[in-house]
């Protein structure tokens, strides 16, 4: 979605735009940010997604611009006797807070654009949200490995722990009727 924030910014600085034109990327521009918000209102299992260790119904406020509604830190969960890994994810690093935050740039794109200012300024701003979009979306990725290798593991321990267990039902099959035979 930023992506193509970027995008339709980069294409209203063409000079030889008209107003109509204009108008129709900032109402594009207010749909991809509607999408942004819905996206930062993502629930899993009735949890918020990136309200770290809150129990907020949402990580944002539906303030204009939203804001970082809940407190800073981190849930992680026991994979292993010496390891945890993070399952959450930090709303206010991914898409910002307040008047920092993404949502606010793309509603300033979109009030140049309808004030006929230059929304072009604003390509600092949203190449570092694209940034902060990537660097999470990387460091989730990351944690999705080492969930996969863990479950992975346990998964080769649990086959190797049920083959222990059948042999020692077969020996102690084989034992009981020995014994009893005798």
């Amino acid at each position: 979605m930023l992506n193509r924030v970027r995008d339709l910014t980069v294409q209203a600085g063409n000079g030889a735009l008209s107003g109509v034109a204009k108008e129709g990327i900032a109402v594009e521009l207010e749909s991809l940010d509607k999408e942004l918000l819905s996206a930062a209102y993502t629930k899993h299992l009735g949890r918020s997604l990136f309200a770290g260790t809150s129990d907020a119904a949402t990580a944002f406020s539906t303030a204009t611009p939203p804001v970082f509604a809940c407190e800073a830190g981190t849930v992680e969960r026991r994979i292993g006797p010496d390891q945890t890994v993070r399952v959450d994810t930090d709303g206010a690093a991914l898409f910002g807070d307040g008047a920092t935050s993404v949502f606010a740039t793309v509603a300033s794109i979109v009030d140049d654009l309808r004030q006929g200012k230059d929304a072009m300024a604003r390509l600092d701003q949203i190449d570092g949200g694209l940034k902060a979009t990537v660097s999470g979306r990387s460091d989730v990725g990351a944690r999705q490995a080492l969930l996969e290798r863990a479950g992975n593991t346990n998964t080769e321990l649990e086959a190797s722990l049920e083959a222990r267990r059948s042999d020692l039902e077969v020996a102690d099959r084989g034992s009981a009727i020995f014994c009893c035979a005798a």
